[in-house]
């Protein structure tokens, strides 16, 4: 038993480990689910790797010195996923059947997303590599951007539906009112994307154009996560002034 306190007492102080200003971390130890979530992400990034045998020549060499920048690009996107993730589960620290389900999905969709991770950033980030992904037609690049978008839409989708679901249990969490804000906070920003990914792939599948359904992510999705960002940050200050004007 002392031995138990001891290591939860040691793990507390770990950097990282403290609640997050204005929200109690109801998730302390690393549950079954989460460590098996975090093993899956791990090999997802492990996939990511171009190769696993060491090149035996300095052009073998060269070519993966350019595929890096598509590699920490892609490993970037799954690391803002397990992120998510992680903050989930300290926030809550929910593992009743719903958040079991809804994190299998996510799972399973990661590792299917690996491999287009790495051909979209491959394309988009060549850096003169000889065997950097291509697009031949409009075709391909239209196919192309109604995959990725029902891809990630539906990866966002289920990051919506597990915050909703820990916001529909706000009472018996015992989330206090700025607790409620900072969980929809992330709700907002993942309906966001949801709806981001379906404007890009209407827009591919009516053929519109053949730019915007890629560009829009570069430009609307940071618009719109600093909007939705300032607007909770500021329904937060207001609770916390009418809080210090009560007391």
């Amino acid at each position: 038993m002392s031995h138990s306190r001891d290591r939860q007492g040691w793990r507390s102080r770990l950097p990282g480990r403290s609640p997050e200003e204005g929200f109690r971390w109801q998730g302390r130890e690393v549950s079954r689910l989460e460590g098996f979530a975090d093993a899956v992400f791990a090999f997802a990034i492990t996939l990511l790797v171009v190769s696993l045998e060491v090149p035996r020549g300095f052009d073998g060499f060269m070519e993966v010195i350019r595929g890096f920048p598509a590699f920490i690009a892609s490993f970037l996107t799954l690391v803002l996923f397990w992120n998510a993730h992680y903050h989930y589960f300290r926030r809550y620290g929910l593992e009743d059947a719903y958040t079991r389900w809804m994190t299998l999905m996510i799972l399973l969709m990661v590792l299917f997303a690996v491999y287009p991770l790495k051909f979209l950033f491959g394309l988009l980030l060549p850096f003169g590599s000889v065997n950097a992904p291509h697009i031949e037609t409009w075709a391909q690049l239209k196919r192309l951007y109604v995959i990725y978008g029902l891809g990630l839409g539906g990866l966002y989708s289920l990051y919506m539906a597990l915050y909703f679901h820990a916001l529909r249990l706000r009472r018996e969490l015992g989330l206090s009112e700025i607790e409620v804000i900072l969980t929809e906070a992330p709700l907002w920003n993942f309906a966001i994307n949801v709806l981001i990914c379906l404007i890009s792939v209407t827009i591919a599948v009516f053929e519109w154009s053949t730019a915007w359904p890629g560009i829009i992510y570069s430009v609307l999705v940071p618009l719109f996560l600093t909007l939705n960002g300032w607007w909770h940050r500021r329904r937060v200050r207001a609770v916390r002034a009418r809080q210090e004007q009560r007391y």
